[in-house]
């Protein structure tokens, strides 16, 4: 059986979706194993539902650097055992960065742990769909990106108990999509196929609708790259799309600085500001929140000129859909900013923003059209 993926990772995270399981996130930060400092008494297994918060995995894959194995502890874990931080750098190019690879299979080795829960060793094949940004995607980097992924990979996770669970990933066939125009595909589709219902406002009435053939705008505010994606339906529109060399990482490095300047208590990592700021019951939220308003609202604001300035011309006025892993830092300033200039009616802010590109994979992943290039993949091979 070969199961079907969809996996967003960026500058933020890895947003992975498995068919049939729950979405799954891991921050883009890692520390490489150097040894325990300490012998911890009594360690047990990690539990199932925990293992993407203890991520200790050693991977082997000819896609990484040197072609050798190496111990990574990855996303929270490198928190909590407080650990040097390895993240991307603001400019970092994803289709050659080492880590969303690493965040993908350390993600897909967690998720066939969870469905082979007694196993020490696990075969298993997938099908995945991956993303590039659209200032970086040409078929050459788009081939090169999937090229990457495909084939056979060796992860090992590492219980604190001292038992280690193989995990051989073979990876059958793997697609690259613009980013945005990914996430279309879960705007249209569900993941079985069927087409979404969509509530929209026409002529000061609400009607329900779906998107097969409707043209959309869709704004993906990324950590690193801002995508704006026209689509109609599930069509790519490459000559009025276009992405925007920023996203909100460079706003939130900024604001870390002047607050490692003024507070005793310094933040590491974008990592580390993700787990404050969306944490409501972290002591220090509410600082955050308050100290980080002016620099978001001031992103907030540029943000909404590109959107309003692409709507202004397009021919047709598109249905703006934003999401992404930005979008759920800026929600309430652009939405009031849109509002006080009477731009709300066509706009939609998307449920579960972080992972509309990687539930729209996972339905790409599904599609026929995948199972087509698939086909006439192996039949040039």
């Amino acid at each position: 059986m070969t199961f079907k993926a969809g996996a967003d990772a960026g500058n933020n995270g890895l947003k992975l979706c498995v068919k049939d399981m729950n979405p799954l996130m891991i921050q883009s930060v890692y520390s490489l194993y150097m040894g325990e400092k300490s012998t911890e008494l009594d360690a047990k297994d990690i539990a199932p539902e925990e293992l993407h918060n203890n991520i200790d995995v050693t991977i082997a894959s000819k896609s990484l650097i040197g072609d050798k194995a190496r111990r990574y502890i990855i996303g929270e874990k490198v928190m909590t055992d407080m650990l040097d931080p390895i993240e991307m750098e603001k400019r970092s190019d994803k289709s050659t960065d080492e880590m969303p690879l690493i965040l993908t299979l350390a993600g897909l080795a967690i998720q066939s742990i969870r469905m082979n829960k007694d196993s020490d060793l696990i075969h298993i094949k997938y099908d995945l769909s991956v993303a590039l940004p659209i200032k970086t995607i040409t078929p050459e980097t788009a081939k090169e990106n999937a090229d990457r992924f495909m084939g056979k990979h060796d992860v090992t996770f590492h219980h604190p108990s001292g038992r280690d669970v193989k995990i051989v990933i073979d990876i059958e066939y793997c697609v690259c999509l613009p980013e945005g125009a990914a996430g279309a595909w879960g705007i249209v589709f569900d993941s079985n196929g069927n087409t979404v219902p969509r509530k929209i406002e026409v002529n000061e009435e609400i009607i329900t609708v779906d998107f097969r053939n409707r043209s959309m705008l869709i704004f993906d505010i990324g950590s690193g790259t801002t995508e704006m994606v026209v689509m109609k339906g599930v069509r790519y529109i490459a000559k009025l799309s276009e992405g925007l060399g920023y996203g909100v990482k460079k706003t939130i490095l900024e604001i870390i600085k002047r607050w490692n300047h003024m507070k005793s208590k310094e933040i590491d990592s974008i990592a580390e500001f993700n787990e404050i700021y969306f944490d409501s019951e972290h002591p220090r939220h509410n600082d955050l929140v308050q100290f980080a308003e002016t620099g978001l609202y001031g992103l907030a604001l540029q943000m909404s000129q590109a959107i309003i300035n692409k709507i202004d011309e397009m021919k047709d006025v598109p249905h703006v859909f934003i999401c992404g892993g930005g979008a759920a830092v800026t929600h309430n300033y652009l939405f009031q900013i849109l509002k006080q200039k009477k731009r709300l009616s066509t706009v939609t802010f998307l449920k579960d923003p972080m992972f509309v590109n990687a539930l729209g994979l996972l339905v790409y992943t599904v599609s026929p059209r995948f199972e087509q290039r698939k086909e006439e993949y192996f039949e040039t091979a």
